[in-house]
Parts: C-alpha cells; sequence; structure tokens
C-alpha cells in the first residue's frame, strides 16, 4: 500500500516548501506545508509527516560561519533528497543553506531566492554558486543584505533578478509566489549595483 502511495503521489504537483531564515521557524514563511509537531522536532520536522505523505519544511539554527558539515546543511540535503519538493522559497539565511545543499548534488526543486545572504557569513564555502535553477528577487530598501549581493549571485548564475521598491528585506517576503512581478534588472544594472559596492 505504501508503494502504491508513493508513486501516486509523483504524479501530483508538489507544494511549496521554504528554507527560512535566522531568527525564525518555518511557519513565519507563510507556506502551507510547513507543519512542525512541537513535540517532535529531533531533525526539525515531524518524522511521521514523510509517512503520511505531508510535507513539513526543515527547522534550522542560527548559527553563523557554518561548513557544508553542519547539522543544518545535512539536514537541508536529507530534506531535499527524501521530500524531493518541485518548489522551494529560500528566504535570507536559508538561501545560503540551500547554495550549500545543492553543492552535494542533492535534490534541485525550481528555488525563488527572496533576499539570499549568501555572502553574509552564515555558510563558509560558496564562492563560487553554479546552481541556476530559479529566480532571485529582493528588495531595494533592505540595509540587512545588500542588492548587490542578489546581483552578483544572478551574474554568476544567470538566474533573473527581480527587484521591489519600497520593500526591505522582511516586507520583500510578501512577493515570493510572484516574483516576476517585480522589475527585471538587466546585465548593465547588476553590473552598476556591484561597481557600485566597490567603491
Amino acid at each position: 500500500m505504501k508503494l502504491i502511495l508513493e508513486n501516486w503521489r509523483k504524479f501530483i504537483k508538489e507544494e511549496v516548501v521554504a528554507f527560512h531564515g535566522r531568527g525564525m521557524t518555518p511557519q513565519k514563511m507563510r507556506v502551507e506545508p510547513c507543519n512542525i509537531a512541537p513535540e517532535d522536532e529531533e531533525h526539525g520536522y515531524a518524522d511521521d509527516q514523510w509517512e503520511a505523505g505531508e510535507k513539513g519544511c526543515p527547522k534550522f539554527s542560527d548559527d553563523r560561519g557554518i561548513g557544508f558539515d553542519h547539522p543544518d546543511i545535512q539536514q537541508a540535503i536529507e530534506f531535499l533528497n527524501n521530500i524531493r519538493p518541485q518548489e522551494l522559497i529560500a528566504y535570507s539565511r536559508g538561501g545560503a543553506v540551500a547554495l550549500a545543499a545543492f553543492a552535494s548534488k542533492s535534490h534541485q526543486p525550481y528555488v525563488t531566492f527572496v533576499a539570499p545572504a549568501w555572502k553574509r557569513g552564515w555558510v563558509n564555502g560558496i564562492d563560487n554558486p553554479t546552481f541556476s535553477n530559479g529566480v532571485i528577487i529582493h528588495g531595494v530598501e533592505d540595509v540587512d543584505v545588500p542588492l548587490s549581493h542578489s546581483a552578483e549571485l544572478s551574474l554568476r548564475t544567470g538566474m533573473d533578478l527581480y527587484i521591489f521598491d519600497g520593500r526591505d528585506h522582511v516586507s520583500v517576503l510578501k512577493h515570493k509566489f510572484e516574483p516576476e512581478s517585480g522589475r527585471l534588472l538587466t546585465q548593465e544594472e547588476k553590473k552598476q549595483l556591484m561597481r557600485k559596492d566597490q567603491k
């Protein structure tokens, strides 16, 4: 019976899951499948959720300067390879965790990176990201993660970068399901942002 259910689930479009940022819980990402049983957080998600066919989102620490062997990265890899989501929202620190997990050849869904903090010292060793199956969004008023960091990630990977006027690091999350509603930056605009940041 379990095998039949697993095969049946493959034909259903997976729901969107999320990797949260610092100081957050999966629930604060406001992505419907992120339901963690409070009494069973050993792995950051309820151990029986996979069995039941439900989606859970990993709960990460707020550790800074972690390596690829850190439990957050290993948990992200395990989650991606077992849940195999089709879409992922990766916000702030969660964006850095996602990029590190993808370096291990884990399952690679379509990702909306929301103000990804890949250069803010959360995860060591993300010097040359190559993951390109996604899109990046960033608020113009973000003072926590420079817009130039997303411009550089976009230039390195080829992912489109959409910006949102009047949005900061948190309020840009309102656009996580509609990235194309922002303004698409050109290659030259991205290069200008990087040059400005280097001055």
